[in-house]
């Protein structure tokens, strides 16, 4: 239901700082309708003390990840999947390492700045844990992320130590949908596959698990060519640029003139993120129950600490 004006504001005339709070508290109402009956995931981020200068490099950082994470809530709405994500926590420690895989297998492992992670994750109530890091790499070569695994077990999708990620910082928020998609069972999909075949693209919890994508593999940049977030950035080798990534995990039940000639975002068979994520939301988000207390406030962390 939308507000309704209040007496000081009903009137032809009234201040820029009303008219603000009126749309602030209408969008917040608009909010929260759409997320009823979703799944909630929570969300534990460490960022890499080195990746920030002072007070309010800080400050930026944390609004940055704030940003990634409504960013994400605005994807699950477009792609129709009935998830919501939050911050619990926004922890900086200072990490020295930038090799993703090493990384990763510090935080499973418990080592070095991880020490304990699992445990903070039950205390938090964090289903997915996200390290950001500034200056990321894959064998040796700059990447914007790479998650623990692309899990495919049913007992993997809903463990807590099969649900880290890492990320830089200085990539774009779709990372994080992307990577948390590979923790959630989905692949990259048919077209990447083609591009780079014998290398498990369509390796995923379900056939249909898998991101979509129209277009050839000549790195040419084509009419009608597009991707949904799972191609990412294999959208270089099909248009040349990322550019023409649709902000959404793929779903033939969504109509949008953003994906191609025909404007159809998936399909049933081999692209249907959506309908995998859907089914499986209550498993994301069982991973672990808070027992510090709740917050129903979907883009603003519960607690950003020191």
């Amino acid at each position: 239901m939308t507000p309704m004006l209040p007496p000081s504001v009903r009137g032809p005339i009234f201040s820029r700082r009303q008219g603000l709070a009126w749309l602030v508290s209408v969008a917040s109402v608009l909010l929260s309708t759409m997320s009823i009956g979703a799944e909630m995931i929570d969300l534990r981020v460490i960022v890499d003390t080195r990746s920030i200068s002072g007070q309010q490099g800080r400050a930026l950082l944390s609004q940055r990840i704030q940003d990634h994470v409504y960013t994400l809530n605005g994807v699950y709405r477009e792609s129709d999947v009935r998830l919501r994500s939050r911050l619990v926590a926004v922890d900086y420690l200072p990490i020295a390492e930038r090799d993703a895989e090493r990384l990763l297998k510090m935080m499973t492992d418990e080592q070095g700045p991880f020490v304990g992670l699992f445990t903070q994750a039950s205390y938090l109530g964090a289903d997915y844990t996200i390290v950001y890091v500034r200056g990321l790499t894959i064998r040796g070569k700059h990447r914007c992320g790479r998650a623990v695994a692309v899990n495919l077990a049913r007992e993997d999708l809903a463990s807590t130590r099969k649900a880290l990620a890492v990320l830089d910082i200085a990539c774009g928020p779709l990372s994080l949908a992307h990577e948390l998609g590979h923790l959630m069972g989905l692949n990259h999909g048919e077209l990447v596959d083609r591009c780079q075949p014998d290398h498990g693209h369509t390796t995923a919890a379900a056939p249909y698990a898998l991101g979509y994508a129209i277009g050839n593999c000549d790195g040419q940049p084509q009419v009608g060519e597009f991707g949904t977030i799972m191609v990412g950035g294999w959208m270089r080798a099909i248009y040349g640029d990322q550019h023409h990534v649709v902000p959404m995990y793929s779903n033939p039940r969504v109509k949008d003139p953003r994906c191609g000639k025909l404007h159809e975002c998936g399909n049933d068979a081999i692209g249907d993120a959506a309908r995998f994520l859907n089914e499986n939301a209550f498993l994301y988000s069982g991973h672990e129950t808070a027992r510090i207390g709740s917050d129903a406030n979907v883009d603003t962390p519960k607690k950003i600490r020191p």
